[in-house]
């Protein structure tokens, strides 16, 4: 639904939007490719994900905590920057289900290298729910950019929390 909007509230509500794209593109882009570059070895799988969870959780505590002067509209932007973001931490299940499950699967290999080999299988396939999902965000983030915008707010938002006005 449209509202009549301000520039400045706009502006705030596009910050979770942005805040989610600078994590994608910071941890997800720049960090990981880094990782492997250094040679950090499977350790470097592990920060990504760690620092972008605190991002995370950033934006969970800023849709949740609302404060008494923060705007409806505005909320609604970090309540859907949030509901995106559990999109990338079901990529992270994935992935860690399935780097676990292979590095478990490894262990009962008998020679070294062949663990070595299954292990390196399991985290380049691992790897993938991360990678689709990361994908997926940088095109919903910026939807997400658009629509503040606008000064729209989704119909799914809207029937969890209707707006004050209504």
């Amino acid at each position: 639904m449209l509202y009549a909007i301000d520039d400045a509230l706009k502006r705030q509500a596009r910050t979770p939007h942005e805040l989610l794209m600078i994590n994608l593109a910071a941890f997800h882009l720049l960090l990981a490719p880094v990782s492997i570059a250094l040679d950090i070895g499977a350790w470097g799988l592990l920060l990504p994900p760690l620092l972008s969870s605190l991002v995370i959780a950033y934006i969970y505590r800023r849709a949740h905590r609302a404060t008494a002067d923060t705007p409806w509209f505005v909320l609604m932007h970090w309540r859907l920057a949030w509901r995106r973001c559990r999109l990338l931490l079901m990529g992270y299940a994935g992935s860690a289900l399935i780097i676990g499950g292979g590095s478990l699967l490894a262990l009962t290999a008998q020679k070294h290298s062949m663990q070595d080999i299954i292990f390196t299988i399991a985290t380049r396939v691992g790897v993938m729910p991360t990678i689709i999902i990361v994908l997926v965000l940088f095109v919903l983030a910026n939807s997400g950019l658009e629509l503040a915008g606008k000064g729209e707010v989704p119909d799914g938002l809207l029937k969890l929390y209707p707006s004050p006005a209504e």
